[in-house]
């Protein structure tokens, strides 16, 4: 019984090193979450990754409350597939400005200098740009490189100027030594000054969208891994798009000077300009997630108006549950236990009889119900319970 003891306050001293297991749940894209899916979830996971694997150029709207767990489903679906696909996350409150600029400094994180370094040499041995000298010396030929570059991509992208940026930047990075480092500066997404876009001979960095969607293209579509875009919190486009309540009035000044496009609406349409150009890039599928039906309804209905092949592309929805009773039994012990390994302290929950103290199961039993087994309201009351323990010395008899 002394052991026992001496083992529940040894276990609750962990926590006076003021960290919440739970705090680590945020529900955001930049901070990456460890655990798996809870295990009613895991055939929807199954699911969508056999989805993925078996269709082309999609846009699949996935639907869930708010605070039921999707951007969670990013970080799983990342760690599941990360041997096949390089998963972007973007949320719309964040990405309306400079979309294909702050989009490719998304991928180019995930995508890594290393892989950029071998996209280029690929494409450079492609378009024969080291010749052998006397069969041994490998020599190059740069204006050659350039020109079979630009015959084979000439018909493939709508800017020549932008095409013509991007194939110098790629073949001075493998081809020119005195120019490399620029160039690599360049495809990491770096600003650059007018001296060093002149060095490169070129007109414009990544700033520019044309220049920011041609290397895009051209890396997502030579990369080794399939790329996958999580585009969160799409509802923001309806609200965009939504028109002003019409206000009765004696007098509209719209009969004079003309109805004028709401700013809002002008960002909306752009964005989806951008995600339908999005379409023509090989290799890449999205995802979309919305908090309800009616959401989907409205999407819908705004493809339909603005751009019939976004809506020939939308697939039909998959649905992120609630908790089960029994997940949140499951969601607690891992969420403890990668705590102790955090902090080296992993064998201290084996020799605790109550596998969920300093809860007990009947608490997190209350817990689950008092949230109507939503995750977010879960780990809230969770947060909750836990800064009590920590901060004062409360914790649950067995």
């Amino acid at each position: 019984m002394l052991l026992w003891e001496n083992t529940k306050l040894k276990f609750l001293k962990l926590f006076k090193i003021k960290i919440n297991p739970f705090n680590n749940f945020v529900a955001t894209g930049e901070i990456k979450e460890e655990l798996d899916f809870v295990n009613s979830r895991k055939h929807f996971m199954d699911s969508i990754s056999k989805f993925i694997d078996e269709n082309q150029n999609f846009i699949l709207p996935i639907i869930g409350d708010i605070g039921v767990g999707k951007t969670h489903l990013f970080w799983a679906l990342k760690k599941k597939l990360k041997e096949k696909y390089n998963i972007i996350y973007i949320s719309l409150e964040n990405i309306y400005r400079k979309f294909f600029y702050n989009l490719y400094s998304e991928f180019i994180e995930e995508l890594g200098i290393d892989n950029i370094r071998k996209i280029t040499q690929k494409l450079c041995n492609k378009w024969r740009g080291l010749e052998k000298k006397y069969g041994f010396f490998p020599i190059p030929n740069i204006e050659k490189a350039k020109s079979n570059a630009y015959s084979e991509w000439k018909d493939e992208f709508d800017s020549p100027s932008a095409l013509n940026d991007i194939i110098n930047v790629i073949i001075s990075h493998q081809l020119d030594p005195y120019k490399r480092i620029d160039a690599e500066d360049y495809l990491l997404g770096e600003l650059m000054n007018i001296r060093e876009l002149s060095m490169l001979d070129v007109e414009n960095d990544l700033r520019n969208r044309n220049n920011a969607f041609t290397m895009l293209k051209v890396l997502i579509e030579n990369s080794k891994l399939g790329t996958i875009i999580f585009i969160d919190d799409f509802d923001k486009l309806i609200s965009l798009m939504k028109e002003e309540e019409e206000i009765e009035t004696f007098f509209d000044s719209s009969w004079l000077y003309g109805s004028e496009e709401s700013s809002d609406n002008i960002v909306a349409k752009n964005i989806l300009d951008k995600i339908a150009k999005l379409q023509h890039i090989k290799n890449l599928k999205k995802i979309i997630t919305l908090n309800s039906k009616i959401s989907l309804i409205e999407i819908k209905k705004i493809f339909r108006q603005e751009n019939l092949d976004l809506l020939n592309h939308l697939k039909e929805p998959m649905f992120l549950s609630d908790f089960q009773e029994d997940d949140i039994y499951g969601f607690y012990q891992s969420t403890i236990q990668k705590f102790l390994e955090s902090i080296d302290s992993k064998k201290t929950l084996a020799n605790l009889k109550n596998s969920y103290y300093p809860m007990n199961e009947n608490t997190l039993k209350k817990i689950y119900h008092r949230s109507k087994g939503n995750p977010r309201d879960i780990i809230k009351k969770l947060i909750r319970e836990f800064n009590e323990i920590i901060y004062h010395d409360k914790f649950i008899n067995d």
